[in-house]
């Protein structure tokens, strides 16, 4: 496991932890330098709350647009019309203001105005681009209203509606420039979308320890962020007001996004990736239902690695795929695919992509063939 490995910085600048929105957004845009502030925000977010307002009033004139209209998973249909939104505000500055998928299309709008793209295949030639772009990178301050983590990476993800399928957009400076986690934000997110997103941290934090890119800096990041989070959501499940663990958890996101990025992850993710982009499951959901049975299988070749992420859980002797599902129960999370609108018909189709995409045939134990991803998935269902 101490094998040699190399650690690549990003270009993300500064992450607030338990700051208020209102004092650090300011301050980064001041520190920015930014006079044109574009805001993307949850369309739940901006109407059925005034955080975004709030937001809005504190940049004064430097607010020139509002966007609520990205849909979950990315869509690009909704992506390009960010993308639309924020070139004619001419803006110098985007915020996010809302879960992953908010995030990552602010990635994507990024790469957009940095290369005149007006459509998806022009952004997808510019991910793939060794040149500079044209124009200057237009930079994005993250306020993340959930765990998944995207906040942390420069990669994200849009997904093609008319294909069903989940698309990857990477570059250096696409990574937030900054991150401002306020445990007030994040109260305001319905209790079912926080906590099961933090089931995609723990995600995260699972088949990063078991990657077979596994090493000693990303395990400090995974196993701490598993204890974390383990505390941390039951007490919020039971004590929904308490600030200090909301707190937690977002630091727990920060790490295992972080740590799960330096080394890749499996079946779990593959097959989420799967389950979104075409039969729209939440990737939270996916996690939760798959997670634990991605574990068990992996058990045989990883079984090691999966004691620490069992003491790391306060599971120590019970297995990891156990000690995942029963924090999935204690959270009041779906636990099948049944729960979450896949039929047992679709399972084969399901299996046949999943055991082509280059995740899932990342995963620590070989997965040579449908029947492979069809164990899990009967497991799952």
């Amino acid at each position: 496991m101490n094998r040699p490995f190399t650690l690549v910085a990003t270009a993300q600048e500064r992450v607030h932890f338990g700051a208020s929105v209102r004092d650090a957004l300011g301050a980064e845009v001041d520190r920015l330098g930014a006079r044109r502030v574009f805001i993307a925000a949850s369309r739940t977010l901006r109407r059925e709350t005034g955080a975004i307002s709030l937001i809005a009033g504190a940049l004064g004139p430097r607010c020139v647009a509002i966007f609520d209209g990205i849909t979950e998973h990315a869509g690009m249909a909704s992506v390009m019309a960010a993308l639309d939104e924020a070139r004619r505000s001419r803006a110098d500055l985007l915020v996010s203001c809302g879960g992953g998928s908010i995030i990552d299309a602010l990635k994507i709008v990024q790469l957009g105005l940095a290369w005149n793209a007006t459509s998806t295949e022009a952004l997808r030639a510019a991910a793939t681009s060794t040149m500079a772009p044209p124009n200057p990178w237009t930079r994005q301050v993250a306020i993340p209203t959930t765990l998944s983590g995207a906040e942390t990476t420069p990669a994200g993800g849009g997904t093609d509606e008319t294909r069903g399928v989940k698309m990857g957009f990477s570059a250096r400076m696409l990574v937030p420039v900054s991150v401002i986690y306020d445990p007030a934000i994040g109260a305001l997110t319905p209790e079912w979308l926080w906590l099961s997103s933090a089931l995609r941290g723990i995600d995260h934090c699972c088949e990063g320890i078991i990657s077979r890119q596994a090493n000693l800096h990303a395990d400090a990041s995974l196993l701490q962020a598993l204890s974390l989070f383990a505390a941390s959501l039951r007490r919020t499940r039971t004590v929904p007001g308490d600030p200090d663990a909301r707190l937690q958890s977002q630091v727990a996101a920060h790490l295992a996004c972080s740590g799960c990025f330096m080394t890749g992850s499996g079946a779990s993710h593959g097959i989420g990736y799967v389950l979104g982009g075409r039969y729209g499951v939440h990737h939270g959901h996916a996690s939760c239902t798959i997670l634990p049975h991605v574990l068990r299988w992996n058990e045989p070749v990883t079984g090691e690695r999966q004691d620490r992420i069992s003491h790391a859980l306060g599971r120590p002797g019970m297995p990891a795929g156990d000690a995942v599902a029963e924090l999935i129960s204690d959270l009041g999370l779906p636990a099948r695919l049944r729960d979450v609108g896949i039929r047992e018909d679709q399972l084969q189709a399901i299996a046949e992509e999943c055991a082509r995409h280059p995740v899932v045939l990342a995963n620590p134990r070989a997965i040579t063939s449908p029947a492979d991803v069809r164990q899990i998935l009967d497991a799952a269902w």
